[in-house]
């Protein structure tokens, strides 16, 4: 009977044992995925040196946050540059021997843009941020009109845009009400849906020509392909 608990009692000290050492292990390969403390930087450094691999570029990634890795050390290596754009070297074996590492990836560019449009006649209208000077704002519901070569503004928006004082080419330009010579200039910022547009071309015509209307010309709507949806009133711009 006390032959019987005492290997009940080595089997307990012996599953013990086991546990304890998958513990630390489990503990010291955690230790090893993230012992480099500091930057991006030291990280890609300690990997360097372990691996014996030649690295280009480390200057790129001063500055950057540290990264929490897993698995091999070439595992490690492709998680700490995938927010990077890089070239890997490989030799006849499959081993990583060098690693050019050229720029940081940039966000995707917004492709395109869906807004709510409301009626105004039978005009579609938007909301629209814009700026002369990039210091005024003022939020416009403007038409969407692929007939204006610019965007169109009333004259008395000048000084509310930061543009007293500027110099203006003067055009004629045709308008509903007849020809009118409009004083042309440049919006230095304009914000769709969030996107900024810089540099846009914009005419100034005498308020009573234009009434209460604001024109989106196509110094801005040139810049996409559109598609207007008339059942849902939605308009979407695609980026060129």
């Amino acid at each position: 009977m006390k032959t019987k608990d005492s290997h009940n009692t080595v089997s307990k000290q012996l599953r013990l044992t086991a546990i304890s050492f998958l513990a630390l292990f489990a503990l010291g390969a955690h230790a090893q995925n993230t012992e480099d403390s500091g930057d991006l930087f030291q990280q890609i450094q300690s990997l360097q040196s372990r691996m014996n691999i030649q690295i280009t570029g480390l200057e790129r990634i001063r500055n950057e946050e540290t990264i929490i890795t897993s698995g091999s050390e070439e595992e490690q290596i492709e998680q700490l540059l995938a927010p990077f754009n890089h070239i890997i070297s490989r030799n006849t074996k499959g081993k990583i021997e060098r690693i050019v590492i050229i720029n940081k990836k940039q966000k995707p560019e917004i492709k395109r843009i869906v807004l709510p449009t409301s009626l105004q006649g039978n005009h579609f209208v938007v909301s629209v941020d814009i700026s002369g000077d990039g210091s005024l704002w003022q939020t416009l519901d403007m038409i969407i009109d692929t007939g204006a070569d610019l965007v169109v503004l009333p004259e008395s928006m000048i000084p509310k845009l930061g543009l007293s004082g500027r110099a203006f080419t003067r055009k004629k330009m045709q308008t509903a009400n007849g020809l009118t010579e409009a004083k042309i200039g440049l919006l230095k910022e304009l914000k769709i849906a969030g996107e900024s547009l810089e540099n846009v071309e914009a005419a100034f015509i005498a308020d009573p020509l234009l009434g209460n209307n604001r024109l989106l010309g196509m110094s801005v709507l040139g810049r996409y392909q559109i598609n207007i949806d008339d059942k849902s009133q939605l308009i979407t711009f695609f980026k060129k």
